[in-house]
């Protein structure tokens, strides 16, 4: 046998059993499955071997295949392991960790079908409001009419646009026209109603050319017209602001600000 350069022996026991037997034992096996799973996908395992990966955190160093295909012999399937007493686990041979991990199976099954709610915007304050239209309003279009929908507790369900001007027919050099004022109430309202809101705020992105005082009167009409209707059907009007950069105007508030 060849001695190394100092004399001593090399010790090729270890040096094979470190590069030529590399995925032999529990921990090749389970290198193998992983690397199944990913190439393969998990729907491409067996029960058993489902279970087999679940079990590999609480039993580190030990061949998991056994347990896993006694545990659903005793149980009758995967499903009925998972939802098995913790105490009956361990009398059936699995660690105080296989039962934590296999605990926590059917919670996360549970919180996945339960649909969580939307997160909705708070528009409850002045501060929320404003930073709301500076955030999704500042690149609306120009003279656009936004209806800010929200529920009983002044979150938003909705913001949608509502047209207040007929757009020239096809073709025709015809001038913009403004649509009849109770046509535009009824369609916030029946907007209203579909999405359940409770109230609702209407916000004009005004023109680069008209100021916010001019556009807030303009919108008068349309304004009074909601704070009449919108009681009858159990909807609250808030407000109208007029927004033109960072400068607002409120029906309700007189005064204009700076954001």
């Amino acid at each position: 046998m060849v001695s190394s350069e100092n004399g001593e022996r090399p010790n090729s026991f270890d040096s094979m059993e470190a590069e030529s037997f590399p995925s032999t034992g529990p921990m090749g096996h389970r290198q193998r499955m992983r690397a199944r799973v990913l190439s393969a996908g998990v729907s491409s395992l067996a029960d058993y071997e489902v279970l087999e990966m679940l079990l590999f955190p609480g039993i580190p160093r030990r061949d998991t295949k056994p347990l896993a295909k006694a545990l659903i012999n005793q149980f009758g399937s995967l499903a009925a392991v998972l939802e098995a007493p913790a105490e009956a686990l361990k009398a059936a041979g699995a660690t105080r960790g296989n039962v934590a991990l296999l605990g926590l199976v059917p919670l996360a099954a549970d919180r996945l079908a339960t649909p969580e709610e939307p997160v909705r915007p708070d528009l409850g304050s002045w501060d929320k409001l404003l930073a709301y239209c500076s955030a999704h309003l500042a690149m609306a279009v120009a003279g656009s009419l936004h209806v800010l929908f929200l529920d009983s507790r002044n979150q938003l369900l909705a913001d949608e646009v509502v047209r207040t001007e007929e757009p020239p027919a096809c073709g025709g050099e015809s001038e913009v026209g403004a649509i009849p004022v109770q046509q535009v109430v009824a369609t916030i309202l029946q907007r209203a109603l579909a999405l359940h809101a409770c109230s609702l705020i209407t916000v004009r992105v005004a023109a680069a050319d008209v100021q916010p005082d001019r556009q807030l009167l303009h919108d008068g009409t349309l304004v009074q017209a909601l704070l009449q209707a919108a009681p009858l059907l159990a909807v609250t009007m808030h407000d109208h602001v007029v927004l033109k950069g960072r400068r607002w105007r409120s029906f309700r508030h007189l005064e204009q600000q700076a954001w």
